[in-house]
């Protein structure tokens, strides 16, 4: 693949561009989609709905657009154009999604929350066929997934009762995503489609939902239920074709994991059966480590069996400027970091350690539980004293044993005894002393045990240790740790950015100097402070949620009053650049000078917009690392810490929604510009020439796909425009009822905040069903009718109320009007059982007694206002 000219293919200036064009381009989709959404949420009252919905319209049409024109144009350099044009239509589906909630939540008829994302994932279907883009499809699973989740959620306590109870929510929910895995496996045999990421979501989607339901389940969800029997033939047909038809190790390793924790489930059961104690843990241990040793052996032969460690599909993205380049010319040498395609050769998959930690995790509470209910451990000296025999034990034993079981043993036994020293340690009077302790027994485990698993696990308590040694540091007057403990407990927004932000700064520099020093190294010592790196930024990204960080505007304010913290969030958010000038000043030599001053620099500026979000910047720290020093995984994991901590963003209320959407629009399109900065500037700096334009006409293929963008987007606006019609028509002629409320303010996915609504007449429905249950179907019938229409007629206040139930709209006579009613698991829902409003106005609309809606002759309703107890709108 060519981006940013025709440097030579092989060359490590090549690799850096490749990457930094397809970091940019994905980083602005997510950023800028991400923006619009919070944007749409926010529901800025500054903008009236006509100037909403025309910006919104103008965007995604924008997008499409660019994503046809791009594709008419695919020429010599057709690759590098076919993922910028998969970008701008992935984009183009995230502003469909916020459209459609601008829609929803304008017009506020109550429609199920599952039509919304049903209707996204039936729009956005067009493009996912035409674009043969691995990010659109994605997209689109993840959109058909939520639909259906919430559509069982909402209908399926009607009429689960039919087929096999419990059991059939995952029932579902795998088929669903058995039958899209069928589909991309076909795609990828017939039109060579990726199968790196979306096989292995839809497989974790598909066995995961089964696992969890065996799991979590009641009793009788055993593998002799519906549940267990579509678990085992789903894991057998899938080990089978990904064994024997296209082999994907990942995926064997995760039904290997699915198989050890319905084990652990089924004969954990039995085992109770069989001997009513706790005993009875310590085989259910063994058996979950044995399992584990042998599932990693089995794993290891299956990778030395094959011809080639790589990937289904490694394509060129899977370099990086660490990795080991295939050289454009046969004699040239590959560029590449010294020792690093040695090391990536013997290194043990990544797969193979996830499941091995997976049993000792679990091994390690089993053994937990043990002590603690057999009261072998009397007192916390005596837990003190057990956690450090375990820990001397359990490094002698990986120091001298051979056998992988014993070496699996140890690990729990190392990770219990450093738990069980914390324990002990916890009523101690001195927070510093106890933690101190703590950290040191991390020190010495994580030096002296030879096993890199352990050390990764005690990387975490280091990490643990180091948090509340900070913390303790913070609040001097916390005594003991028991202070200390509740302090943490005790979350509060307000201090979000002063307690949790220097934790995770302080975390995040940890775990990359831990990188880079160990990257730094002798080869024999060169991955030893990995596991150190490993913990520490799983640790900082599973927290980094609680920091709220702090705006550009505010630093200086923060500054005067707290210097250390406003240090702190500077740090980082500057934890890009600094990581992005050590990777490539270490390769200067093999890189231009505008490369290696060009991406430390831009992403200086761009350090403004991480900080408020101080997750996105430590993301985009592990991705810069990963491509630097040779480590795709970590590449991989700062991809996926960016999509989950976008989302967790999305919730945090202390943040406005109108500054985050400022934020990421602005940091998504500056991620655009340095896109065009990586092909512009080698032209500029002469260090590439621009390729060859192939003249002629866009081929058949290319026109067919062009057309399927442009009559998608024309069905995308057809129906937002066509329900804007509709609404608009509604609110016009239809007639006006006033309903009482029968008395929070939540945020919801993509619509923003909102206030719950129950109407008094719902109530006076639920009085009328049991009055005549005839309108919940025949006796004799499994299934329960779940709407119908409410009768109602005004007061002398104008006040509807609650006259008679009946199936369809008619009849009706005088000045009785009809609504909607449906049966929901939260309760009847009468027109909507939410008001959405401007973020930040939730104290005005407190004090709603009544919603005025509009009605039509079909019976469909559309809350137009909120009403004061003197029926006065708000």
């Amino acid at each position: 693949m060519q981006v940013g000219g025709h440097s030579p293919a092989g060359s490590e200036l090549h690799t850096w561009r490749q990457f930094l064009a397809r970091a940019t381009l994905g980083l602005g989709v997510l950023l800028l989609g991400s923006g619009v959404i919070c944007g749409v949420a926010a529901n800025w009252p500054a903008l009236d709905k006509t100037e909403r919905f025309v910006g919104a319209q103008a965007l995604l049409a924008l997008c499409a657009l660019a994503a046809a024109g791009i594709g008419l144009r695919l020429r010599a350099d057709a690759d590098s154009r076919r993922h910028i044009a998969g970008a701008a239509l992935a984009l183009a589906g995230l502003l469909l999604g916020a459209l459609l909630a601008l829609v929803g939540q304008t017009y506020q008829t109550g429609a199920d929350t599952w039509e919304l994302f049903a209707l996204w994932a039936l729009l956005l279907l067009p493009w996912a066929l035409v674009a043969a883009s691995q990010p659109v499809w994605l997209l689109w699973v993840l959109v058909v997934n939520v639909a259906a989740a919430l559509w069982l959620g909402e209908h399926l306590f009607v009429w689960w009762v039919a087929f096999a109870g419990p059991g059939f929510p995952s029932l579902v929910m795998a088929g669903l995503n058995l039958l899209m895995l069928t589909g991309w496996e076909l795609a990828a045999r017939r039109w060579r489609a990726g199968t790196r990421v979306g096989p292995r979501v839809l497989a974790i989607l598909a066995v995961g939902v089964l696992v969890l339901a065996l799991l979590v389940g009641d009793i009788i969800l055993g593998l002799g239920s519906y549940t267990g029997i579509a678990w085992i033939i789903v894991t057998l047909i899938l080990g089978l074709y990904y064994l024997r038809g296209r082999r994907d190790l990942v995926i064997l390793a995760m039904l290997a994991a699915g198989a050890i924790l319905v084990s652990l489930r089924g004969v954990g059961e039995w085992l109770l059966r069989l001997e009513p104690g706790i005993w009875a843990v310590l085989p259910l241990a063994a058996l979950l480590m044995a399992e584990a040793v042998w599932a990693a052996r089995w794993l290891r032969k299956l990778a030395a069996q094959s011809p080639s460690r790589r990937m289904a599909d490694p394509g060129p993205e899977g370099a990086s400027a660490g990795n080991a380049v295939d050289p454009a010319d046969a004699g040239a040498p590959v560029i590449g970091l010294a020792g690093s395609a040695t090391l990536a050769r013997a290194e043990t998959p990544w797969y193979i350690y996830g499941l091995l930690g997976l049993s000792a995790w679990l091994a390690t509470l089993l053994l937990l539980l043990f002590l603690a209910v057999s009261g072998v451990i009397g007192s916390p000296e005596m837990a003190g004293l057990a956690g450090l025999a375990l820990c001397t034990a359990s490094i002698a034993a990986l120091r001298n044993a051979s056998g992988a079981f014993w070496r699996q043993c140890a690990t729990a036994m190392g990770f219990t005894g450093q738990l069980l020293i914390a324990y002990g340690l916890y009523d101690l009077s001195s927070a510093y002393g106890t933690w101190l302790i703590v950290l040191a027994t991390g020190i010495v485990v994580y030096a002296l045990a030879p096993d890199a698993l352990l050390r990764f696990l005690s990387g975490w308590m280091m990490a643990l240790a180091g948090a509340c040694l900070v913390w303790r540091f913070m609040w001097p007057n916390l005594a003991t740790n028991v202070d200390l403990i509740d302090a943490m407990m005790d979350y509060d927004v307000a201090i979000s950015s002063i307690i949790w932000q220097p934790v995770a700064v302080l975390g995040a520099w940890t775990a990359a100097a831990a990188f880079w020093i160990g990257h730094r190294l002798a080869p024999p010592r060169q991955r030893k402070l990995d596991p150190l790196g490993w913990s520490t930024a799983i640790a900082v990204q599973s927290l980094v949620w609680l920091s709220g960080g702090v705006a550009a505007t505010n630093l200086f304010a923060l500054w005067s009053a707290r210097p250390a913290t406003a240090a702190l969030s500077l740090a980082g958010a500057l934890l890009p650049a600094v990581a992005a000038a050590l990777v490539l000043g270490a390769r200067r030599a093999a890189l231009t000078p505008a490369l290696v001053w060009t991406v430390p620099l831009a992403l200086l500026v761009l350090a403004l917009f991480w900080l408020p979000s101080p997750g996105i910047a430590f993301a985009l720290a592990w991705m810069l690392l990963g491509a630097g020093l040779n480590k795709p995984r970590l590449t991989i994991f700062g991809v996926l810490a960016l999509l989950s901590y976008l989302l967790i963003y999305y919730y945090q209320l202390e943040v406005p929604l109108l500054r985050k959407a400022g934020w990421l629009a602005t940091a998504g399109v500056m991620m655009f510009l340095l896109r065009g900065m990586v092909w512009l500037v080698p032209r500029v700096m002469r260090t590439a020439t621009a390729a060859p334009c192939v003249p002629g006409r866009a081929t058949a293929a290319q026109r067919w796909r062009a057309a399927g963008v442009l009559a998608g987007l024309l069905l995308a606006l057809a129906v937002a425009n066509t329900t804007i019609w509709q609404r608009e028509t509604l609110l016009a002629s239809g007639r006006v009822a006033i309903l009482e409320l029968a008395p929070v303010d939540p945020r919801s996915l993509m619509q923003g905040d909102y206030m719950a609504l129950r109407f008094a007449a719902g109530n006076a429905v639920n009085r009328l069903l049991d009055q005549d249950p005839s309108h919940l179907g025949p006796d004799d019938s499994p299934f329960v009718r779940t709407e119908g229409y409410l009768v109602l007629a005004p007061d002398e206040q104008g006040v509807a109320q609650a006259v008679r139930l009946q199936e369809r709209a008619e009849p009706r006579t005088g000045n009785e009007l009809v609504l909607r009613y449906r049966v929901r698991p939260e309760g009847v829902r009468i027109v909507t059982n939410a008001y959405f409003f401007p973020e930040g106005q939730a104290g005005h609309y407190a004090t709603a007694r009544y919603g005025e809606i509009r009605v039509d002759d079909s019976g469909t309703g559309l809350l137009v206002r909120m009403l004061d107890e003197k029926r006065q709108p708000l």
